[in-house]
């Protein structure tokens, strides 16, 4: 009867608003005839008070969180540290290939280094990654790792920031199309 009992008191909110099929409608009478339990509860439920079987959720503990908070931040960083490294990384290896018969490779590496751009600025990585690639630029430059003019060195930013551009705008769609897909 137990068993019974937790079957009405889940439907008696529905009975009260008619909105139970005719056969559960009779189930529960038939049951509410028998059990005085039940019926005092369709009493308080008529009269406007909730259940006395019903008990709320406790409230979530604000410091029970923090473990978990604490592990996301470090992952969070790490995330972060791991990308800006492979943004540099990539930046000084298409630098390193600039001088180079390599040079067709870096249409493919500086747009991964946008996407990893993106990754971390989101789009703020439009002005700050070639921001970045002119100053690692210079930097190279400037210790002679790549022999450049001053011209050579802003052509090749340049060149470099669309095709980060490029990365960027595919990051940019492969995010939008997932968090479309997430939300459906």
């Amino acid at each position: 009867m137990k068993t019974d009992c937790s079957i009405v008191k889940d439907l008696l909110p529905l009975y009260v608003e008619n909105m139970v099929s005719a056969d559960t409608a009779k189930y529960i009478e038939a049951h509410l005839q028998e059990c005085d339990g039940c019926r005092s509860e369709l009493e308080l439920l008529k009269g406007g008070e909730e259940l006395t079987s019903t008990q709320s959720a406790p409230a979530p503990q604000p410091d029970s969180a923090k473990p978990f908070k604490k592990i996301m931040k470090k992952m969070n960083r790490k995330f972060y540290s791991l990308a800006y490294s492979l943004i540099i990384f990539f930046i000084f290896l298409g630098f390193g290939w600039t001088g180079g018969e390599n040079l067709m490779y870096n249409s493919l590496i500086m747009p991964i280094v946008g996407v990893f751009g993106y990754c971390v600025f989101n789009w703020k990585a439009i002005y700050k990654v070639p921001l970045l690639l002119l100053a690692i630029d210079s930097f190279v430059c400037l210790f002679g790792f790549v022999e450049l003019d001053i011209y050579s060195l802003i052509m090749w930013t340049a060149m470099y920031s669309l095709f980060v551009g490029v990365g960027i705008a595919i990051a940019f769609l492969l995010h939008y199309a997932f968090r479309k897909e997430k939300d459906r």
